[in-house]
């Protein structure tokens, strides 16, 4: 079966053995898996993604960002299916480094998720970005805003292993800023990651997928694979 398509997904749903695998309810009851989205861009995309997990009866949590994905009309409908919406928040990057307008922005844009009861926070890691929004919390604390976590302040990466999808790869290799402190976990493809959950040779995970990246549609999936890679000669310099 081709990876990174809507069909791979479906296949890596159907050996989820929990049912609620959002990052606030981890937070809550540390449970074994956890299935996060980051809506950097195609919402049509996400919405497939949550009815399939619907499907399934799971329930994962989607980070929105302001600048690109913020529409209530998508978010409300993926809500309604039962998944976690959280907010994808990149305010160090739009305040160019000043943490106190950053917090600012943070405050307003947090506002907007208000109607969802948004209880977790993701940063986005824009990779051409010289800053790192997870580095506002240095010495400030997001749980003065009423939010309850963050997706990678408020995990302990050494109890859940983190599989990430960045790059459109899992082995890790072109994540600028999506990691952990741990260092990934490596695996040679979704079909890989979806055997070793149904060996119980994963039996805890931190499973991390970019929307954009999965399409059944030939075309939209062959022009997502040549601009990743383009993406990621550029990463590679970066790195």
């Amino acid at each position: 079966m081709v990876d990174f398509t809507l069909n791979m997904y479906s296949e890596l749903l159907k050996v989820i053995n929990y049912n609620d695998c959002t990052i606030r309810s981890y937070l809550i009851n540390n449970h074994p898996i956890i299935l996060r989205h980051d809506v950097d861009r195609s919402l049509n995309n996400a919405l497939k993604m949550a009815k399939l997990e619907a499907k399934y009866n799971l329930s994962s949590t989607y980070y929105f960002r302001v600048h690109k994905t913020f529409d209530i009309y998508t978010i409300n409908k993926i809500a309604k299916l039962g998944h976690e919406i959280g907010y994808h928040y990149e305010c160090l990057d739009k305040a160019k480094g000043n943490v106190k307008k950053a917090l600012n922005i943070f405050k307003k844009e947090l506002s907007l998720f208000k109607k969802w009861g948004v209880k977790t926070i993701c940063m986005h890691g824009n990779p051409l970005s010289r800053w790192d929004n997870r580095d506002m919390w240095k010495e400030n604390k997001f749980k003065d805003f009423g939010v309850l976590g963050e997706a990678y302040l408020s995990i302990d990466f050494n109890k859940m292993p983190y599989f990430t999808d960045t790059g459109r790869s899992w082995n890790s290799n072109f994540a600028v800023k999506d990691r952990t402190g741990k260092g990934l976990q490596k695996i040679n493809g979704t079909e890989d990651l979806i055997n070793k959950i149904k060996l119980k040779k994963i039996k805890k995970a931190y499973i991390l997928t970019h929307p954009c990246r999965w399409n059944d549609n030939y075309v939209m999936w062959l022009k997502e694979l040549l601009w990743q890679n383009v993406k990621n000669i550029g990463k590679r310099l970066l790195k």
